[in-house]
């Protein structure tokens, strides 16, 4: 399973930007044993479209959440049979699928069955299942590139099917598939599982929010040659980067290459515990660093490099610079792969941009501003704190 993390967070070569770094990339924006399946062949298929007109402003906060709901429902495929999910995975191709399996009528906090929390009828868990699938819908709204399904299962008829299909006992449940394997599942509706749903469909899917693509951060090495083609390249120097005093330009002998080893199928809660901290150094390191992730499992030529560079965990870091391993962690300690990081950069002599100060406005401009806000809101007859 996943823990919570978000996605971004600012980099520095102090020990006080340590920390605050540590502490967002801790905040940061993404299985139970695998089932047969069916053989995926579509016939038919009821894929409704919602039609939305968006525009840049919206008449009321109501009005703005409709039409993201639109917009949602229009993301989302509703699966009624057997045949219209075999059509969804025929049509999905090698797209992430993130098929969620729901039901009004029961609802569980997880699949542990000492667990006191894990029953299905009480409101209490009822409604945390209504605000995850919320949660969902927003997630399905940033990832244009995953295949999101959603099945409502009922008592008794066709839907029910499916979940005896899928070998699916308690809900809700959430699996991710890709090429008709199934890589991960998730069982019940506990604190924090909003945040393990989006951290999967970054891991899995490589998307993150606003349209973040991991493959223009990490390389994918899927064979010997793409991992020499990584080892040699070189990082370009970066530009200028907003709100610092300077952009990355070091020596190619002298930049660090990572290489985040995993799995693909069932992947521990490490791996996608810690790759929201990779992404986050891969675009804020730029210029110094580069990355790569490669699944063990991916075949037999990932299995082998990875027995080359004595890799018996996941997730592991191998650390290279100038075609050398300099380093090596296993762990998913999010601060611990980031110092590993840092340790490099000192130990090299690499100054890494720092923040430039930020101008203020007088206190002449800042009362002026407080006194229009005051107009403002005497005229519109409501008070203000300013």
């Amino acid at each position: 399973r996943v823990p919570q993390g978000g996605f971004d967070s600012a980099f520095a070569n102090t020990r006080t930007r340590q920390n605050t770094m540590a502490a967002q990339l801790a905040s940061m924006a993404v299985m139970a044993p695998r089932v047969a399946h069916a053989k995926r062949a579509a016939r038919t298929s009821r894929n409704p479209r919602a039609t939305v007109c968006m525009s840049t402003g919206y008449d009321s906060v109501q009005a703005r959440r409709e039409a993201e709901s639109l917009r949602v429902d229009g993301r989302t495929k509703q699966i009624h049979s057997l045949a219209e999910l075999d059509a969804a995975f025929t049509l999905a191709g090698d797209k992430l699928i993130m098929l969620a399996v729901e039901s009004e009528e029961e609802c569980v906090m997880s699949d542990d069955v000492w667990d006191r929390n894990a029953v299905s009828g009480s409101e209490t868990n009822k409604e945390q299942c209504r605000q995850l699938s919320a949660s969902l819908a927003r997630i399905a709204r940033e990832a244009d590139n995953v295949v999101f399904l959603r099945v409502e299962v009922l008592e008794s008829g066709e839907t029910r099917k499916i979940a005896q299909e899928l070998n699916i006992t308690n809900f809700p449940t959430y699996q991710y598939w890709k090429n008709d394997d199934l890589m991960w599942q998730h069982v019940g509706a506990g604190a924090g599982v909003a945040a393990e749903l989006s951290e999967g469909v970054l891991y899995y899917g490589g998307q993150g929010a606003a349209g973040l693509n991991v493959r223009d951060y990490v390389t994918e090495i899927n064979s010997r040659s793409s991992l020499g083609n990584f080892i040699e390249s070189c990082a370009a120097p970066s530009g200028p980067i907003p709100g610092f005093d300077a952009g990355m330009d070091v020596p190619c002998d002298k930049q660090l290459a990572i290489v985040d080893i995993g799995v693909d199928k069932d992947a521990p809660h490490g791996c996608l515990h810690i790759f929201p901290a990779v992404l986050s150094l891969a675009r804020n390191t730029q210029g110094f660093t580069r990355w790569a992730r490669m699944a063990i499992d991916k075949n037999a030529e990932t299995a082998e490099i990875a027995r080359e560079f004595g890799v018996d965990t996941v997730p592991s870091f191998v650390f290279l610079a100038d075609g050398v391993v300099v380093d090596k962690y296993s762990g998913s300690d999010r601060v611990e792969l980031m110092n590993h990081v840092l340790n490099f950069q000192k130990a090299n002599g690499i100054r890494l941009p720092e923040r430039g100060t930020k101008r203020r406005m007088s206190t002449a401009e800042a009362k002026e501003i407080a006194r229009a806000a005051r107009e403002r809101a005497k005229a519109e007859g409501r008070q203000t704190g300013w």
